[in-house]
């Protein structure tokens, strides 16, 4: 197959995203400021920094999680070419994006910045996953990753933005319930891997499933 400005390996890539992970990373804890208040009211002005901090743990734990499944699924795409450089340069993007509304709902605590800081989750996901599927289709994959584990990855990839789109329409209702929502990623990725698995059961024999 010939590939416009593409290549057998992946190295660049990896290295200019682990650097953005690195910098977004640090970014997010730069917006705390120390109180400029008397001693006597520092209690107060800290607990009025409860939403930045929440804001920000939950921040710096799924781009944790985003950097581990780059990291995964860097291990099984083995090549790429000009649309897969473009489709990591905008998942980058979006990650590298985060820190601004991330500070902005760590303020205001608002629905609005709730809703911008959820669909910038929602296109992480959609772009990381867009990155999986394209390197899928086009067979820049290794030979072990089979149809079907493929498919699990893509449709996994999907749950996270779908989580936040929900935490979306949360938020109309109560916002501090959609602060909830996010956390149902992890069990329903587990939920999901098991259905797959068992509908599977037997069909993949000798495929990966990571």
């Amino acid at each position: 197959m010939v590939r416009t400005l593409g290549g057998e390996d992946t190295d660049r890539m990896e290295a200019l995203s682990d650097g953005v992970f690195a910098i977004v990373l640090t970014l997010l804890v730069l917006q705390f400021e120390v109180p400029d208040v008397s001693a006597s009211e520092l209690p107060s002005a800290v607990a009025d920094q409860e939403t930045l901090l929440v804001s920000y743990l939950l921040s710096f734990v799924v781009v944790g999680l985003y950097w581990i499944i780059h990291h995964n699924l860097f291990r099984y795409i083995v090549a790429h070419d000009r649309i897969l450089l473009w489709l990591n340069l905008l998942f980058l993007l979006s990650i590298s994006f985060l820190p601004y509304p991330t500070e902005m709902m760590g303020v205001y605590g608002s629905r609005f910045a709730w809703t911008l800081y959820a669909i910038n989750f929602v296109l992480v996901g959609v772009l990381m996953t867009a990155v999986w599927a394209y390197a899928a289709r086009t067979d820049v994959t290794d030979d072990e990753i089979g149809d079907g584990a493929a498919r699990l990855i893509t449709i996994r990839g999907l749950i996270s933005p779908a989580a936040f789109v929900l935490s979306i329409a949360v938020a109309a209702v109560s916002l501090p319930v959609a602060y909830v929502v996010p956390l149902l990623i992890a069990p329903a990725q587990m939920v999901w891997v098991r259905y797959y698995e068992g509908v599977t059961d037997g069909s993949n024999e000798g495929q990966e499933n990571p």
